[in-house]
């Protein structure tokens, strides 16, 4: 890509600016929930052809309106207001590249399950706020596996961000572990990974407590799958700490 910083490009943060470093190359993309579109924007300056820039709220696409406008990108970009993955049925060209980011699992899940038809073998750039295990489930439940996942970090937070590709024949599902530790981590750890999983094992282990002293029926389930969670967690960082360790996969 070629160098836009003299078209006033925005500044990205850690987490933004790590789901660019997973698009490289990207040339026709979709941003869905853009929001603010400083990513939008940094990606067409520096050499991306076209995008879909689409949030489900008007008001928040006014905003990347505005600051595309102003770059005078306008001509090479496609507006949409739509809910999720519908919004790709605006755009008159095949996305190499969409994504994902700033929302919680539960809503990225939805969104994938909903529309994933209309990928059509586009790269998923996926930055989800929480509930990571479900999303990397839903990743292979939408017949995409993970390539690459890296830590970003922005206002004192660290956030995993995720590449995703169709799966080839013959790759299989995740196992449990897998979903929760991140397959592309257990490749390639990231030096942030440590940090990440000590601050899900003190999470883990408070909202444990707290349902243990609740007692109530109904977070039987969480309580289970919670436990399973902190004992994968627990036992990665077990080996990450081994003198000479560089945070290898667990046995």
């Amino acid at each position: 890509m070629t160098d836009g910083t003299h078209r006033r490009a925005p500044i990205l943060d850690g987490r933004l600016s790590a789901a660019m470093a997973l698009a490289e190359g990207t040339r026709v993309f979709a941003d869905i929930g853009a929001d603010h579109g400083r990513l939008s924007a940094v990606l067409l300056l520096r050499g991306a052809r076209r995008a879909l820039v689409a949030d489900v709220s008007a008001a928040a696409l006014e905003k990347a309106r505005g600051r595309l406008c102003a770059l005078g990108l306008d001509s090479r970009v496609t507006l949409a207001v739509a809910d999720g993955l519908a919004a790709l049925d605006a755009f008159d060209q095949v996305p190499d590249t969409v994504f994902v980011l700033g929302m919680g699992g539960e809503t990225i899940r939805g969104i994938l399950q909903r529309g994933y038809a209309r990928l059509r073998g586009a790269a998923l750039i996926l930055g989800a706020q929480t509930d990571l295990p479900m999303v990397r489930r839903t990743v292979c439940e939408v017949g995409y596996r993970i390539r690459r996942e890296v830590i970003g970090s922005a206002g004192g937070r660290d956030y995993v961000l995720m590449r995703c590709t169709p799966a080839l024949a013959g790759e299989g599902f995740y196992t449990e572990r897998e979903c929760v530790l991140g397959p592309g981590l257990m490749r390639e750890s990231a030096p942030e990974w440590r940090r990440v999983l000590e601050r899900r094992e003190r999470l883990l282990e408070q909202e444990i407590a707290a349902m243990e002293r609740a007692g109530l029926e109904k977070d039987k389930a969480r309580l289970a799958m919670n436990r399973r969670e902190l004992g994968y967690v627990t036992g990665q960082l077990r080996l990450m700490r081994r003198p000479g360790a560089e945070g290898g996969d667990a046995p």
